[in-house]
C-alpha cells in the first residue's frame, strides 16, 4: 500500500494574536493526534493533503490525517484490502472504501477479526451524537441495512436516499406519432397493442417506408433500457431477481408464476406480430443509441434511465417527439415498474486492534454532522454551494414546482462535481442526507435558473408516476452467512442468466410456451438448484424481520 507523507499545516504568525478559521496555531499543531486513513483514490481529486475537506476535518477535530491510498479500481482495491487483512502489517486505523466491498466480503473480514463490530458504539449517543441525531426512521433503516448475517454491523453507511435512480425503467412513447394518428396515450397493455399496430401500419414518421419499430430497447442495459422488463411489470412485479409474496412473508421466484407466463405470452404476441423488435435481445448499447437517434425517428416506445441516450437531449429531435408515460396496467390490474428499495452503501470501517479507537469513532461520527456531510458532498459553503436565503430567493426546481416541497434548501454554484479538484474527497465516506435534503437542491452551476418548460426536467414527474408503482412488500438486499454463500454460489450466478436467456427465447418463439415447453423450463430451473436458492433466501430474509 502506498503511503503518502503529510504536508505540514499552515502556521499562524505568533504576533497576530488571533487566527482565521481553519488555521491552527503551532502549539495546537504539536498536540494533534495522527489518524491513519486508508482511502479509495479518485482520479478526479488532484490533492488529498492540500485539500479543503481534509483541512476542514483536521481543524475541526484537531487531528492530522495520514493517508494510505487504495487503488481507484474496485477489483484492485478489494485485492489490496485482502492482502492487508492477511499480512496484518502496517495497518491504518480507519478505512474508507467507496462501497466497493460486497456484503460477503464485509462479513468475512468482520468474522475474521479485521473489522471492528460497531453495534454498541452506533447505539450510544455519547459516543456517536451526530449519528444518533438522525431521525429515528432513517437511523433504523441504516442500522437494518448494514447489519450482517452474524448480527454485527461493521461499516458506517452513506445514507442519501433518492427516487430517480430507484425506478430507472421510465417508459417513453412517441407522442408525435400518437398525435399524427389521432391516438391517445395508452394506459393498458391492450391499448398499447392497438397503438403499436397503428404505428406499424400507419407510417407515422411519414417517409413512406414501413420502418417503424413499435417497441425497442436494450436487454443488456444496466440502467432502465430493458423494455421487456418494464412491460412484464404489467403482469407481475419483476426487478431482476427473487421477490416476496403479496403478504410479505414468503420469498418467491416470480419467473415461475402463472402471471409470468401470461406476461411472456403477451410479449410473444407483440414479437410475432412485428410490434416488438427481437433486436432488443442482441443489440448493444451503441446500437441502442443509434436506433434511438436515426435521422428519421423510427422508435415508437422505449425505456431508459438516462436521458443521455439522446445526445444533446434538449435539442434532440428524436427526444422532442417522446413523452414519458406512467407504467402500463395489465389485464389483472397490475401496474408496477422495476424497483429496488434504496440501500445505503457501507463506506467506512475501523480496523480491529487500533490504538486510536476513540479517535476513530469521533472521526466517523463527524461525517454524520449535517454541515460536514454537505461539505463532503458539495465542497466549500459560499464557494461551491449556498443556502443563503438571499441566494435562494426566486430559485426553484422540479420538486418545488410540482408542489412536493415548499422551497429549496440549497443551490450548487460551482462545477466541482465534474471538475478535477482538491475541494472534496468526491463524496467518499459515510454521510447522512434525508430525502427532502436531496430533493430540494438545484444545480445552478451553469447560471441558468430552473425552466418549467424544459422537457428534460422529469424528476418530479418520475416521482409521481413511477415511485409509488411497486408492491407493499419488496425483498431487501439479503445478507447471507459464509456457509449460505458457499451453498448457493453457483445458483446466484447461473440462475439469473438462465432466466434472462429463457425470457428472450420465449418472447421470440425459440422456446414454446405450451404446457410441455413451460414445464420443461420449470424442470430445468429445479435441476439447476432453484429450491436451494429459495430456501436459503427465505432463511436470510427471516433474519431481517
Amino acid at each position: 500500500m502506498t503511503k503518502t507523507k503529510r504536508v505540514a499545516a499552515t502556521m499562524m504568525a505568533a504576533a497576530m494574536g488571533t487566527s482565521m478559521i481553519g488555521v491552527i496555531p503551532a502549539a495546537a499543531e504539536e498536540e494533534r493526534e495522527t489518524l491513519k486513513l486508508a482511502l479509495t483514490q479518485s482520479s478526479m481529486v488532484t490533492d488529498y493533503e492540500n485539500n479543503y475537506f481534509t483541512k476542514y476535518l483536521e481543524d475541526k477535530l484537531n487531528i492530522n490525517i495520514e493517508f494510505y491510498m487504495l487503488p481507484a479500481d474496485s477489483a484492485e482495491a478489494r485485492t489490496k484490502v485482502n492482502l492487508m487483512a492477511t499480512s496484518n502489517e502496517d495497518l491504518p486505523d480507519v478505512m474508507i472504501t467507496d462501497n466497493f466491498l460486497t456484503n460477503e466480503m464485509i462479513l468475512q473480514l468482520g468474522d475474521s477479526g479485521f473489522f471492528t463490530p460497531l453495534n454498541d458504539y452506533l447505539n450510544d449517543p455519547e459516543i456517536m451524537p451526530n449519528f444518533n441525531a438522525i431521525p429515528d426512521d432513517d437511523r433504523e433503516a441504516i442500522l437494518k441495512a448494514t447489519t450482517q448475517a452474524d448480527g454485527n454491523i461493521y461499516g458506517f453507511a452513506a445514507y442519501e436516499p433518492e427516487t430517480w435512480n430507484l425506478t430507472p425503467n421510465r417508459m417513453f412513447i412517441n407522442r408525435a406519432w400518437l398525435d399524427k394518428l389521432g391516438l391517445e396515450v395508452p394506459t393498458t397493455t391492450d391499448e398499447l397493442k392497438t397503438v403499436l399496430e397503428a404505428f406499424r401500419d400507419g407510417d407515422p414518421n411519414g417517409n413512406g417506408v414501413q420502418d417503424e419499430i413499435g417497441v425497442y430497447g436494450f436487454a443488456g442495459g444496466g440502467y432502465g433500457e430493458n423494455t421487456v422488463d418494464a412491460l412484464m411489470n404489467a403482469f407481475i412485479f419483476w426487478n431482476g431477481g427473487l421477490s416476496l409474496s403479496d403478504d410479505g412473508t414468503e420469498v418467491i421466484a416470480p419467473f415461475t408464476q402463472d402471471a409470468w407466463r401470461e406476461g411472456l405470452t403477451y410479449l410473444n404476441e407483440l414479437s410475432s406480430e412485428g410490434l416488438l423488435s427481437a433486436n432488443i435481445f442482441t443489440d448493444d448499447g451503441q446500437q441502442f443509441k443509434a436506433i434511438l437517434n436515426q435521422e428519421t425517428p423510427i422508435v415508437g416506445l422505449t425505456t431508459a434511465g438516462s436521458l443521455s441516450n439522446w445526445p444533446d437531449v434538449k435539442n434532440n429531435k428524436n427526444f422532442a417527439e417522446m413523452e414519458m408515460i406512467e407504467p402500463l396496467k395489465g389485464p389483472e390490474g397490475v401496474q408496477y415498474t422495476p424497483y429496488n428499495p434504496y440501500t445505503p452503501g457501507q463506506e467506512m470501517y475501523i480496523i480491529e486492534g487500533t490504538d486510536k479507537l476513540d479517535l476513530a469513532l469521533k472521526f466517523a461520527d463527524e461525517f454524520f454532522n449535517i454541515d460536514t456531510g454537505l461539505i463532503e458532498r458539495f465542497g466549500e459553503e459560499g464557494v461551491d454551494w449556498t443556502r443563503d436565503p438571499k441566494d435562494l430567493e426566486g430559485q426553484t426546481n422540479a420538486y418545488v414546482e410540482a408542489g412536493l416541497y415548499d422551497k429549496l434548501s440549497m443551490l450548487v454554484i460551482s462545477t466541482i462535481w465534474s471538475d478535477n479538484q482538491s475541494q472534496t474527497w468526491r463524496n467518499h465516506g459515510p454521510r447522512y442526507a434525508s430525502l427532502e435534503m436531496g430533493n430540494t437542491v438545484y444545480d445552478y452551476s451553469s447560471g441558468n435558473k430552473f425552466d418549467v418548460n424544459d422537457p428534460t426536467q422529469l424528476n418530479a414527474k418520475c416521482y409521481e408516476l413511477y415511485y409509488p408503482k411497486h408492491p407493499e412488500y419488496v425483498l431487501p438486499t439479503l445478507k447471507y452467512t459464509l456457509d449460505e454463500t458457499e451453498l448457493i454460489q453457483e445458483q446466484l450466478t447461473t440462475l439469473p442468466t438462465f432466466v434472462d436467456q429463457c425470457m428472450a427465447e420465449f418472447i421470440t418463439g425459440a422456446r414454446s410456451l405450451d404446457d410441455a415447453g413451460w414445464n420443461a423450463y420449470l424442470d430445468e430451473l429445479e435441476t439447476m438448484g432453484l429450491s436451494t436458492w429459495l430456501e436459503t433466501a427465505q432463511v436470510a430474509y427471516d433474519r431481517t424481520k
